[in-house]
């Protein structure tokens, strides 16, 4: 009875953790509050929790990790089944499937009896050790040498938010735009258009896609499969699993071998016929202590010395303790070197440090010395080289970010957009800045205050304005105004920082040429972004290796100051029509 109400609070709290947790990638108005980002779920789960605390050093930053840690050695796998999204997901997928056989309207119908015959029952399947540690193994050495992105291709909450930020978010978005521009048609204003281009690049949306379907069909037909040998989450809790200090075992007094447990079991590791538990791999959903009619499912102490029965065939022997197959200690203990090398390459940068101001250096900004600050082959300058506000450096970037979408949905100006090839193959589906649909707000701090892992730091509004991400790149000989003698100021006039002063080029035309001013432009992009130059932009953003602190503009950094009126041309000006209501 008490395991069947844990059952029925673990539905709940997982079904509630999950909506709290997807409300930040359906937030399409961009209207949670601050104090939501300050205790927001994803802060729980394990692999950024365990990157933050490689980068900091702090307990306080890995108490996720840490404590998730220590709750698996006292009862087990609780953080699969209650705090990861991409766990509860797959648990949704299954209850869809199977609920046809369980519904007294359609168990009769073709759907239900097709559920019944594809879906219904899962056997018991033997561990799959050998592969659950070599996955373990590819991530440790994968985050020890800065390849966080390509862990966040197997990683449970890393693939959670590519399905919620490449499909969801954008179709959420999209169908709230179809709604208001449907009620806006017909006279009702009542549900306003989401701003900026939630969609994203086809190759980004069909990666989620093929992510979705594939765990769809596996949580359909297989139940934890995923869990239990790719999810290197799964397998480092499952370690710990096999050393609990409790664990669910089938009391042989009571179990009377009938399946019922093997059949509803979702991580494939009981196996009735011989009456034994793979406690390593269970996620702690409890389904089989409900379905248990004789109530044989039971909690018992590690070290406790009662004999369980075995059954082998068609006889039965007492024995002692069966001990539960888990990961191979070896493989573990071979481990133990990467785990070495990931604390010794993790970057430690502290919080609390202060941006390089512009004099430190002797050139305002960084170049990465295979790339060119103009066009190369007709391409605009690699987008490899932007860094992300909050990021401090894109080393540091790098060896913490996992691609897990929070920060594209919660971009304000949506341009922030999941890579392909931007940061190359190693940073698949990692965040750029795609200066072709927005720019950079500068005051905008939402990305900083979503990010899990820590790859973006927080920042106040005020250090924000003063962030140098880059500098803006002017190619003279694609502006309009002297490629095509046309009048343009767009760039000047949408700067937000007063980084781009209008130089004259042929007054007797009236027109005037940027000139940029290196130690005040932020890189925001806003420059770029309203270029009307195509297909290659006349301003393009040349990103910083490391950002800097950048300088703030005043009359004496100003290369060109108009000539002053002279009083007599004032007087000799002509009279303003009074009469006139719009004398201008």
């Amino acid at each position: 009875m008490t395991l069947r109400f844990v059952r029925w609070f673990r539905r709940i709290f997982a079904l509630v953790f999950f909506t709290a947790i997807s409300v930040q990638f359906l937030d399409v108005y961009h209207q949670l509050p601050d104090v939501w980002y300050m205790y927001h779920p994803t802060k729980t789960q394990l692999l950024p929790s365990f990157l933050n605390l490689l980068g900091t050093g702090s307990v306080l930053a890995g108490a996720a990790f840490i404590t998730v840690s220590v709750v698996t050695l006292i009862f087990g796998r609780a953080y699969c089944s209650f705090l990861c999204p991409f766990g509860i997901l797959m648990d949704l997928v299954r209850w869809l499937v199977t609920y046809p056989v369980k519904s007294k309207i359609l168990k009769s119908t073709r759907l239900g009896v097709f559920c019944k015959q594809n879906f219904a029952k899962i056997a018991f399947s033997p561990a799959w050790n050998k592969v659950r540690a070599f996955f373990v193994g590819i991530a440790i050495v994968l985050i020890a040498f800065g390849g966080a992105a390509l862990v966040g291709l197997i990683e449970p909450y890393s693939l959670f938010g590519k399905i919620f930020g490449c499909i969801v978010y954008p179709a959420a978005s999209e169908g709230t735009n179809a709604i208001s521009n449907f009620l806006a048609a017909r006279g009702n204003y009542s549900v306003p258009s989401v701003s900026g281009h939630a969609a994203v690049a086809l190759p980004a949306l069909g990666l989620a896609l093929i992510i979705l379907c594939a765990i769809s069909f596996l949580s359909a037909v297989r139940g934890r499969l995923y869990c239990n040998t790719v999810c290197p989450v799964g397998g480092y809790l499952g370690f710990l699993a096999r050393y609990s200090l409790f664990k669910l075992e089938l009391n042989p007094a009571k179990c009377i071998a009938c399946g019922l447990c093997e059949k509803i079991c979702k991580a494939q590791c009981i196996d009735s016929r011989r009456r034994n538990l793979d406690f390593s791999r269970c996620v702690l959903c409890l389904d089989c202590a409900s379905t248990c009619r004789k109530s044989a499912v039971h909690f018992t102490w590690r070290y406790r010395s009662a004999k369980k029965t075995v059954v082998d065939d068609e006889k039965e022997t007492e024995t002692t303790p069966v001990t539960p197959a888990s990961m191979d200690r070896r493989a573990f203990v071979k481990a133990l070197p990467a785990f070495a090398a990931l604390f010794g390459t993790a970057a430690k940068v502290k919080e609390s440090q202060p941006l390089p101001k512009p004099e430190d250096s002797d050139k305002p900004y960084e170049i990465l010395p295979d790339a060119s600050p103009y066009y190369v082959n007709g391409t605009r300058p690699d987008k490899r080289l932007t860094p992300l506000p909050g990021s401090r450096s894109l080393a540091r970037f790098f060896s913490k970010c996992t691609g897990c979408q929070i920060c594209v949905s919660t971009c304000k100006s949506q341009m922030l957009k999941p890579s392909i090839t931007e940061w190359g193959l190693s940073g698949i589906m990692r965040p750029f800045m795609d200066f072709s649909k927005g720019f950079c707000v500068q005051e905008c701090i939402e990305c900083t205050k979503v990010c899990p892992s820590d790859a973006l730091i927080p920042l106040t509004v005020e250090e924000k304005k003063l962030e140098k991400l880059g500098t803006a790149i002017f190619r003279e000989d694609l502006c309009v105004v002297k490629k095509d003698e046309t009048d343009c100021s767009a760039c000047g006039e949408h700067c937000p920082v007063a980084a781009i002063e209008m130089l004259p080029y042929k007054p007797e035309k009236h027109l005037y040429i940027p000139y940029i001013h290196e130690d005040v432009c932020i890189g925001c992009g806003a420059c770029e972004n309203i270029c009307p130059v195509v297909p290659y932009k006349a301003l393009v953003i040349q990103g910083s290796n490391h950002i800097r602190k950048a300088k703030v503009f005043d009359d004496s950094m100003r290369l060109y100051v108009p000539e002053e009126i002279k009083p007599e041309e004032i007087e000799s000006a002509a009279p303003v029509d009074t009469d006139n209501p719009f004398p201008f």
